[in-house]
This record gives structure tokens, sequence and C-alpha cells, in this order.
């Protein structure tokens, strides 16, 4: 993950944090048009909630959820 990339995924992570608290409730993912609407929003909303213990998730558990999704490199020669 670039510098860029995490600046980019805090940009979003302080965007869907409404309440300023420095973490995400499941209703702050639910929120998200796209995901609302879509037929696995649940298990896509669980995975962020999978290791948490207070239905809460910091930055740094949702750049991890998150670093699944990313792309894969191909290496070149």
């Amino acid at each position: 993950v670039t510098p860029n990339q995490i600046e980019r995924l805090y940009s979003r992570f302080t965007s869907l944090d409404k309440n300023d608290c420095g973490t995400l409730s499941r209703e702050d993912f639910l929120r998200i048009p796209e995901l609302a609407i879509n037929p696995l929003s649940e298990r896509i909303v669980h995975s962020f909630f999978a290791e948490s213990h207070d239905d809460r998730v910091n930055f740094l558990q949702f750049m991890r959820v998150l670093s699944h999704f990313r792309p894969i490199r191909k290496n070149r020669e």
C-alpha cells in the first residue's frame, strides 16, 4: 500500500465517520448507497467487524479489510 493510497483510504474513512469519533459502526457502512443496495451488503459489512470486539472499526482495521480487495500486482521482468 502506497502513502497515496493510505491518504485516500483515510479520507474515505473520515468521510464515513459522521460522528467524528475515529471509528465506524455498521450504520456508517450502510449509509453508502452502493453498499446499501448490494445483495451481499451484510456479508461485506460483516467482514469489517469479524475481528472487532465492540461493533466499532478503527482506521487500521478498515485498512486491513480493504487490503484484501486490492488488485494483485504482477511482477514485470
